[in-house]
């Protein structure tokens, strides 16, 4: 079969656990384009997430870590935190010059950082905000402004903020404290999303 298809040679379990977050992104490209619903997108947003937490931590833990599992990681984690953002905001909160250029921003940021995360030596840190997390942050002041009424510039906050995170020199243990507490936070903004 392999013969036939080469790329089957690289289907292990972190690649199929990242291409279930690239459907959970899809997912929410299908609730946010045509049933409109920010709730059930972010949801899937959330679940994706989850799934870009874990396929490291497995591919990790197996022993499957690959160049190929690599890159395919980092094209939905383009998809799904660079991408799908824009959908976000351009549907929930407006579009006007300033909002554009935050936009712009924030997705040039979140290309340049998983460039650079392929680029150099895997060790035990990353540098600079994962994309994920940078995600989280767009999606939460999203969802304030559509659901508390938050003023619009929190988004332009959270956009502006996350792109300087994502290409800062700071340094951030794998598997550390602080994506624990990512963890937490993102548990948490699940489940306000499902019960608010």
């Amino acid at each position: 079969m392999k013969k036939f298809f080469p790329v089957l040679q690289y289907m292990n379990i972190p690649n199929m656990i990242t291409t279930v977050g690239l459907v959970f992104g899809i997912a929410a490209c299908y609730f946010l384009l045509i049933e409109g619903s920010l709730r059930w997108a972010l949801v899937c947003l959330s679940l994706a997430m989850f799934m870009d937490l874990v396929d490291g931590y497995v591919a990790e833990k197996l022993g499957q870590q690959t160049e190929f599992g690599q890159y395919v990681d980092t094209l939905v984690d383009f998809f799904i935190c660079c991408i799908i953002p824009i959908l976000l905001v351009y549907l929930f909160v407006g579009s006007h010059f300033v909002l554009l250029a935050a936009l712009v921003f924030y997705v040039a940021c979140g290309l340049w950082r998983l460039a650079y995360y392929n680029a150099r030596e895997a060790d035990n840190f990353f540098v600079g905000l994962p994309v994920p997390g940078a995600m989280l942050l767009v999606i939460m002041a999203v969802w304030s402004v559509v659901y508390f009424y938050m003023p619009s510039w929190v988004v332009y906050a959270a956009l502006v903020s996350a792109g300087f995170l994502m290409v800062s020199f700071v340094r951030l243990e794998k598997y550390g404290l602080w994506q624990k507490g990512l963890w937490v936070l993102g548990v948490l903004f699940f489940v306000m999303v499902m019960f608010s």
